[in-house]
């Protein structure tokens, strides 16, 4: 389950990023919430890169819900289709 819960992570970040910085945008990264984000284009004044390790944990702790109520909800999806 460990190995399915971070490809899934994984996975999740990348096709929701945001990639914007050859364009003169930011970098963002995190799904539901940005715990990431990397300022580009041209500024006189270049703010450091962000990370919220608060915000990854809330990411990896609702892909970890996701997954295990997916699990429940198959388990007894498969024990109804037993006894019925």
């Amino acid at each position: 389950m460990l190995s399915f819960l971070v490809l899934l992570f994984v996975v999740l970040t990348a096709v929701t990023a945001s990639i914007e910085t050859p364009f003169d945008g930011n970098d963002n990264f995190g799904f539901p919430f940005r715990f990431y984000t990397i300022y580009g284009g041209k500024r006189s004044f270049y703010p450091p890169n962000e990370f919220s390790a608060f915000m990854l944990l809330i990411d990896v702790a609702l892909v970890y819900l996701a997954v295990w109520l997916s699990n429940v909800v198959l388990v007894k999806m498969k024990k109804n289709m037993k006894n019925a």
